[in-house]
This record gives structure tokens, sequence and C-alpha cells, in this order.
């Protein structure tokens, strides 16, 4: 499966009793039998169009049966009367002429009738009872129609009905106990960095207390009780800090719709203190997968969101989300929401009706919506005139004036400028990795492959200080926040693990205050995206998130990365193992590189002679 080690892709034919195996195409997927066995039919493409093929099982005697410009998906049934096809994320299917004739495809209709089967979208369409039933799923609900409902037996009258789209279907859902702790855990001595007001809360000597996932208790030490049993960690001359919440964190969650049991790129985030994630892009049928499996303790990973896959305004078959009207843009958030997403991304809809259709439709739905400006000025300003609930990346101007900010101020939307990829010129990612040993950073050596590191970092390109622009992105961002807006960290995935701790250094560089910075990275983004009533702060009834860090951030923000301990929803562990400690005994895995008997293979145990008891 891998772009790096896979031999000789294509769809072959081998035999169900065994042997050799025979090439039939390097150039499609899908491969699928309709009524015969002679034949296989697969998806291929020309010119960016999806096409319906078949060749016989050498892959001779090809044939082009359908061609859709924005299909993505095409499906035959087992008796080949019919086909199904996907656009548009809805799911529609008509009749299959037999022989070499090719039909363009379109869900309007054209030589043939198209019926659509789909009401508010459609995933993993399939066919059953030798073609005598059809499938699609739409997040947890399996939608089934009669092949024979679908179309009229002959002309049709007057009174004839349409297919209409089934509204109810079978509900594959099912509960699991999710991940939680229990017990109760004392953090005793350490300089706490609550973010409980402006000023960061900070509370010297103090003690955490902790029962299950959630805060019992915050404060000095002599008006804290520690409960009888409980499990007491001195952190004498530490700094603890809330989980940073990256609000705009791209990342691989899965591929092909494969999740890893074992996520590198997830787990080296968390060791480096990001306890939630929200990623404004991403396959929901990966991303939300990973979330419930995090959740339920199966995997170990942040707190993952997500909107799913962008409402995308340009005509690509991958990603096209057509809106004609308010009905279009209500269908597309509840497709979504029902694959498990609180927000929506919208991205490219190229009118501005289109875009306050989305607007609305997530109002409706109680969601939020983060769309993105394309370093358009004007496009991000009726972004924040329209009621978006955030501004994605950077607005294009090297100094906000006061008609901006005066504005700005009186709205509820926030801003995530994203200062590692600041356009408009050098920005955060390129300034960090040439002033720093990126691929000497002890814990990104731990959980990073064997060589990634170095490979992007230690040839360094420098460029003149004034060239870099993060600072100045960070320096007018700086004024919004000022007059209330809320401001987030977005490391964009850039370098995975420190990339939220270069935001934050940016945000210094453009000369906000530590505490600020760490206001962005904890309790603005919290807030701005729905999450304040559980992190994003350490205070009594929220989830135990946090970070502890061997020097104090507010002091110099480039101690943020010298992580001691992370505790994600009660647990705590070592970052440099990321093995369980204290309050519990789970051991991660083996990494891939560290099985194949490297010298960096095994997984060292987390020492308790630093005052854990």
């Amino acid at each position: 499966t891998s772009e790096l080690g896979g031999q000789d892709p294509g769809v072959y034919r081998i035999s169900v009793t065994g042997g050799d195996q025979s090439l039939i195409s390097r150039d499609a997927a899908e491969p699928q039998f309709g009524a015969g066995s002679d034949r296989v039919f697969m998806i291929g493409s020309d010119k960016g169009q999806a096409q319906l093929i078949s060749t016989d099982l050498t892959g001779e005697a090809r044939r082009v049966h359908a061609t859709g410009e924005l299909v993505n998906d095409f499906q035959v049934s087992p008796d080949s009367r019919y086909v199904a096809f996907r656009q548009n994320y809805q799911a529609f299917v008509m009749p299959l002429l037999p022989g070499p004739t090719e039909l363009s495809v379109d869900p309007k209709g054209g030589p043939l009738p198209v019926v659509r089967l789909s009401g508010d979208g459609a995933d993993f369409i399939h066919w059953s009872n030798d073609g005598r039933k059809v499938h699609w799923s739409l997040g947890p609900t399996l939608f089934s129609a009669d092949a024979e409902t679908v179309f009229l037996p002959g002309p049709a009258g007057e009174d004839a009905q349409a297919f209409k789209a089934p509204t109810q279907g079978v509900n594959l859902s099912m509960e699991v106990v999710a991940d939680k702790a229990v017990g109760d855990v004392a953090l005793v001595g350490a300089r706490i960095v609550t973010m409980a007001d402006k000023a960061g809360g900070i509370i010297d000597d103090a003690v955490i207390v902790v029962r299950g996932d959630r805060i019992l208790a915050v404060g000095p030490r002599a008006r804290v009780t520690i409960p009888p049993g409980a499990k007491v960690v001195d952190l004498a001359g530490k700094t603890v800090i809330p989980g940073l919440v990256d609000a705009h964190a791209h990342g691989p969650q899965g591929d092909d719709d494969l999740v890893p049991q074992q996520n590198w790129s997830s787990i080296v985030n968390l060791a480096l203190g990001t306890t939630t994630i929200h990623n404004p892009s991403s396959r929901a049928s990966q991303i939300f997968v990973a979330a419930e499996r995090q959740q339920a303790g199966k995997i170990l990973a942040p707190r993952t969101f997500s909107t799913g896959e962008i409402v995308y305004g340009a005509k690509s078959s991958g990603n096209y989300a057509e809106i004609n009207s308010y009905d279009d843009a209500l269908a597309h958030v509840r497709r979504l929401k029902a694959q498990g997403t609180f927000s929506i991304k919208n991205y490219n809809q190229p009118r501005r009706d289109q875009r306050q259709m989305l607007v609305r439709a997530t109002q409706q739905e109680g969601m939020t919506i983060v769309p993105e400006g394309g370093s358009l000025y004007n496009l991000d300003v009726t972004h924040v005139q329209d009621g978006n609930s955030t501004v994605e990346h950077n607005v294009p101007l090297s100094v906000f004036y006061e008609d901006l900010l005066s504005f700005w101020s009186q709205t509820k939307t926030a801003y995530t400028p994203t200062l590692v990829v600041t356009f408009g010129g050098l920005a955060g990612d390129p300034y960090w990795r040439a002033h720093t040993d990126v691929w000497k950073h002890p814990l990104l050596m731990r959980h990073i492959p064997p060589g990634i590191l170095a490979a992007d970092n230690v040839r360094r390109v420098i460029a003149a200080e004034e060239d870099y622009v993060d600072d100045e992105s960070a320096r007018e961002a700086g004024k919004l926040a000022a007059r209330g807006v809320q401001v987030s960290i977005g490391a964009h995935g850039q370098q995975a693990g420190v990339g939220s701790h270069w935001e934050l250094w940016s945000f210094v560089r453009g000369g906000w205050s530590p505490i600020d910075a760490l206001r962005a990275g904890t309790i603005m983004p919290a807030t701005a995206l729905g999450y304040a009533d559980d992190i994003g702060s350490l205070e009594v009834g929220k989830l135990a998130d946090l970070v502890v860090l061997d020097a104090d951030p507010t002091v110099d923000i480039r101690n943020s990365d010298k992580i001691f301990r992370v505790m994600l929803g009660g647990r705590l562990y070592d970052p440099v193992t990321m093995n369980e400690t204290v309050t519990g005994t789970r051991v991660r895995e083996p990494y891939w590189w560290e099985r194949s008997g490297s010298a960096s293979a095994g997984v060292p145990t987390a020492s308790h002679s630093d005052g854990e008891s």
C-alpha cells in the first residue's frame, strides 16, 4: 500500500484455488464482475474524468462503458443491468447498456434515465441479491432500495410515483466503553499556569487533584486536600500548563481507508504536549474512525476533531460539493454531521450566497464553520461579515488598520493565522527549521522514523531576518486579540510534534507576551471551537489534559517543548517512551522501525526515580 514500498501495483487475477497471479491493468482500480466471468469491470480515467471500463481476464479487448466528468465511483450490479455511481457525495443509478457503447454520465440524465438514490449523502455503494438490491451508507446508517422500484416498469403515467430516497435505514452503530482513567492522582509542588484568567491564573507551589479523567481540585498546596489513597507525584521545580489545542492540524490519520493501530505522527504530537487537534480537511472515513478509536482507548493519540472532507466549490471529481440552493447546503452539512463532525470547512465556494447558505446551515445544525480566504483580503472580510466561526490562515495585510480592527472585534468570528505557513513571505516553518536543530530534538528523534528529520532539516536555507513574515502576521493578530478576538495556534501539520511550539514561538517573535502566546495555544482555540467547557484551562470539572515542563515557558516561551510528562484524560505518560506511568501500566508497542532490528530498536520503560510515588 505504500508508495515507498509497493511493488507493481495494479489489478490482478488469481484463481480461488490459488496459483500464480496475472496482471490485468496497471492504471485501473475497483475490479468487479457483472453477470459474466469472462470480463472484469474497473474504474479508469481519461483526462481527469472517471471511466467505467472492462477488459477480458488478460487485460485485452478493452471497452469504455461510461464516462463522468465529476463521477468518483462506479459500481456494476451483479446482473449487469445497472450501474450505480457517486457524484456530489450522492448515489445515483442508471441502466448499463450491453456491448461497447459509451455513455456520458450526468445526474440530470441523458440518453438513459438516471435516478438519485440517496437523500443527504452516500458512501460505500454496493449491490446484493444478484443485483436486486442496491445499498449505500451515510454515517452509521445503511440504506437500501429494491432495483425494481427505482425505475418505473414502462412509460410513466401522470399518476406514477417517482422513486423517493429512503429516510430510514439500518443503524450499524454500536456502543463501546469509552477509555476513562480511574482513581485519584495528586500533582504536587509545581507552578501551575491554569489559564483561568487573562494573566494566566498562575499558582505557585500548587496541587492538582485528578479523579478519573477530570480535575477534582486545583489551588495552592495549603488550600487543597489530597484524598486518602491518592497517588502523589512530586513536581517541585516543574511548570504545568494546559494541554495544547492545535486548531488547524492537518496530518495523516490513515491511508486508503486503512487506520493504523499505532500512528507515530499522532503519538509524537501527544508526546510534545498537543492533547487536542482539530483537522480542517480530512477523509471522514479515516479521521472519525481514528477519533472514535482514540476515545475508546484503542489507539494512542490526541483528542481528535475534524471537519471531514471540505465542502469544496471547485469542480474536482473527488471533492466537489455542488451548492445551488439552501437545501443543497443543508444536505452537505447533515451528511458530514452524520459522519461525526462538529465543524464544517467551507472552501472555495465561488459565490457569496453559496457561502452564506453554508453558514446558515451550520447554524441551524448547531455546528461551527471554519473557512479559508485563500490569501484574498476581500474574501476574508466577507467571511467575517457573514458570521463564520473562524477565519483560517492569515489575512494578507502587513498592517491591520482601525477599520478592520473595529469591525472584526464587534463580531464573534475567531482567527487562526497559521503562522507556520504565513502568506506574503517566508513563514514560521522555514524560520524555525533554519534557526533550530530540528533533527536533534530528543523527543522527535524518539518518535519519528529514522532519516526523516535529517532529510527534511539538515541542509538548511536561511534568509535575512526581515524577510520572514510570521512575526508580522503575529503582531497584527495581536491587535485583534487585544480587542477580544479569539486567536489560535494552527500548526498545519508542517512538522509533527513541534509545530504547535513553532506557533507559540512565532507569536512571541511578533511581540506577544509568553502568557498571551500560551493563551493562543490553549484556552482561545478551545473557546473558538466550542470545546472550552472541557479543555483549554486547568479548572475544576474540566478534563485532565495537561503538560508538565522542566522549565517555565512564561519566562521564556522556548521552554514550551521541554516536556517532562504529558497527561491526557487523567493518564500520565513519559514523553520519551509514551508508556503510561504512575496512573497505569500501559506500554506502547514498538514502532515498525524498532521492530526491524535497527540501532534504535526497543522501548525503554519509564523510570520512577524522579520523585513519583
